[in-house]
């Protein structure tokens, strides 16, 4: 790739939020089992072609009637009905029902013509030959029954496109003889985690090294977010190597994230990497934590240069990557749920900046309140671990005293330590 000028560009988060997501469009659609598709997108609507459950069939074990033969009956005068067939699940019936007469009805097998009642088998006498029965209440029309399309209708829009499927999702999919869905496709990913002072996470710890926290948690982040980690390295601060490494995973992803190496420093490799390739510039963001970064996508691949410093690491992955890849996927949900939340103590900001705040969730006075999670410090990893949201302090807010109400972001629920 042709070198070119990799200044870094002052933005506000939106002004960040908003070129990423134009930058994004949705990977190829495929065709997915059912045990494949929970979790995905789906990519075509799910349309009923027809009424379910598709016939009247019956909610328990007990004999189809006509409510009208029972109208008159009682306890002291019960009605006796011929019984003359039996209907198991899973067969039509025989023949009508006519007056005077009533059929065994399984449960979910479906009610012969005439029928508009199930009687219980609990509320039948079955004479010894099982020829008759005995049954001394009346039934309304419907009793026990359930119709044709009381589910679902046939023509109506059952799952949107965008929808993120779920089990019970999947078990209409199956319902309605969609075998293999169309579904979002995975997003391929290399994650580069740079820096000379990272180890393994078996070495021993010696002096001025610590070990790599941030490549198995942006694994497990990918991976939550339904994305397809195909390589995770480990790179020392050579720019020259790392360039040379971005470069070949463009080629071999949808998206490539590098994390560290994009501050101030002297030695950041992937700053100073940056120059060597197009189509990627430096940022400085006007979010805390999170300020310095690195985007760009070169020949339609999405190249994300995150901070080095785990919260600042996990809260752009929250705040810009993991929208990108929900959207790629097609899921028209993108972010994680907000929640209405209520500050539990004063918290600190400044205006022009976004901040994105740690915090655990207690419920309280009908409202959930927000407490720091601990320091905001962006190399402290416990704060991150014990958080179960952000916390978001938009840039027009200076300060948030206690019991101003804020958004959040939730990562996790129900709120637990």
């Amino acid at each position: 790739m042709a070198s070119t000028a990799v200044a870094p560009e002052a933005l506000s988060y939106a002004e960040a939020r908003a070129r990423v997501l134009a930058a994004v469009h949705p990977l190829p659609a495929r065709e997915a089992s059912l045990a494949e598709a929970r979790g995905r997108a789906l990519r075509r609507a799910l349309i009923a072609d027809h009424d379910l459950p598709p016939f009247r069939n019956s909610s328990m074990d007990g004999v189809g009637v006509r409510s009208v033969d029972l109208a008159e009956a009682t306890a002291a005068r019960p009605v006796t009905l011929e019984i003359t067939d039996e209907i198991p699940a899973g067969h039509a019936p025989a023949k009508p029902l006519a007056r005077g007469e009533c059929q065994w009805v399984m449960t979910g097998a479906m009610l012969p013509e005439g029928a508009d009642a199930i009687v219980p088998i609990e509320e039948l006498e079955v004479d010894e030959g099982g020829r008759s029965a005995r049954i001394g209440t009346p039934v309304a029309p419907g009793q026990n029954v359930r119709d044709a399309g009381a589910d679902v209708r046939a023509g109506a829009a059952v799952l949107g496109a965008g929808r993120e499927l779920s089990a019970h999702d999947v078990a209409m999919l199956a319902a309605f003889g969609v075998a293999r869905p169309t579904v979002g496709s995975a997003p391929r990913v290399v994650v580069l985690s740079t820096g000379d002072e990272l180890l393994d996470v078996d070495s021993a710890l010696r002096p001025g090294a610590i070990r790599d926290s941030n490549l198995p948690m942006m694994i497990g982040l990918l991976e939550e977010a339904g994305a397809q980690p195909v390589a995770a390295e480990r790179l020392g601060d050579d720019p020259a190597a790392v360039a040379a490494r971005i470069e070949r995973a463009l080629g071999e992803a949808d998206v490539v994230i590098t994390l560290g190496g994009v501050s101030a420093g002297r030695h950041d490799p992937v700053k100073l990497g940056l120059g060597r390739l197009s189509g990627i510039a430096l940022w400085r963001v006007a979010m805390k934590p999170g300020r310095p970064q690195a985007f760009g996508a070169p020949d339609g691949r999405l190249f994300f240069g995150l901070p080095g410093n785990p919260a600042s690491v996990a809260c752009v992955f929250e705040a810009l990557v993991r929208p990108a890849l929900r959207r790629l996927q097609g899921f028209a949900e993108i972010d994680r749920p907000r929640l209405a939340v209520r500050a539990a103590g004063a918290i600190e900001s400044r205006r022009g900046r976004t901040d994105f705040v740690r915090v655990t969730l207690a419920a309280r006075d009908d409202a959930w309140w927000a407490a720091e999670a601990g320091a905001q410090v962006s190399g402290h990893l416990w704060p991150q671990s014990r958080a179960h949201a952000l916390l978001i302090v938009p840039e027009s807010v200076e300060r948030l005293s206690p019991g101003d109400r804020a958004e959040a972001l939730l990562l996790r629920w129900p709120p637990a330590e």
